[in-house]
């Protein structure tokens, strides 16, 4: 089962947790830890200079797109969170080429132990869920009942300690979580607290007896995907 993220989101931030005691998703992670290390460019948002990056995990990763009409594999794919246009060129080639959203019905980022991805990530386009949400979702957890989604959004934020360029800022990325119930053909979006979960999916399942607490702050993804589990029995 697909645990990988919270796994992630520990390797990448044993220090902050030790401090705060909260999940950080490893995206989140990759980009506060390129900002800090000094590794960030500038980018240009209307009148902004922007420091980090808004592709996930970087530009340029190892994956496969699909479409209606075609499939491409082995090619280079930069996801960008804030604007959900897929950037791509063949391996070897130093052709850029961009897709509008929802050109692409899914695509795939290739696991890279190099990483800390040890497996793949698919994202899927929010029409193929028949939403009207123009954004790619990643697929977490899926069964034939209800499946985990969870999407990337980067915003733009003043730096903490930018206190003399009025133009500075730096993307900061947001994660949301939706469930799919596959028989329903329905996408939702629900709050990760344990009282709105219990609230969530009362209807479905009574799930007071399995929450625990500590790894919903701490392990907050893999613990999701054990209760989605418990909803699929």
């Amino acid at each position: 089962m697909k645990f990988r993220l919270a796994i992630l989101a520990l390797c990448f931030t044993q220090p902050l947790l030790a401090q705060q005691q909260a999940y950080f998703d490893a995206a989140q992670a990759y980009l506060k830890l390129m900002i800090e290390k000094g590794d960030a460019t500038y980018t240009r948002v209307g009148g902004y200079k922007v420091i980090g990056t808004p592709y996930l995990y970087g530009a340029n990763r190892l994956g496969s797109m699909y479409s209606s009409d075609d499939s491409v594999t082995n090619i280079h794919l930069s996801y960008n969170t804030y604007n959900q246009e897929l950037g791509f060129n063949p391996v070897n080639s130093s052709i850029n080429l961009v897709k509008d959203p929802g050109t692409v019905k899914y695509f795939i980022i290739q696991g890279d132990p190099a990483m800390y991805l040890p497996t793949d990530l698919k994202f899927v386009y929010g029409s193929e869920f028949g939403s009207e949400e123009k954004r790619y979702f990643q697929e977490v957890y899926k069964d034939q009942q209800y499946s985990l989604y969870k999407t990337y959004t980067s915003e733009l934020r003043t730096p903490e300690t930018s206190y003399v360029q009025a133009d500075l800022r730096q993307f900061q990325i947001r994660v949301d979580y939706y469930y799919f119930d596959e028989k329903n053909k329905t996408l939702k979006k629900f709050k990760t607290t344990s009282r709105q979960i219990l609230k969530e999916f009362s209807k479905i399942k009574d799930l007071s007896g399995q929450i625990n607490e500590n790894d919903l702050v701490v392990k907050k993804e893999f613990e999701l995907t054990r209760l989605f589990m418990e909803l699929n029995k």
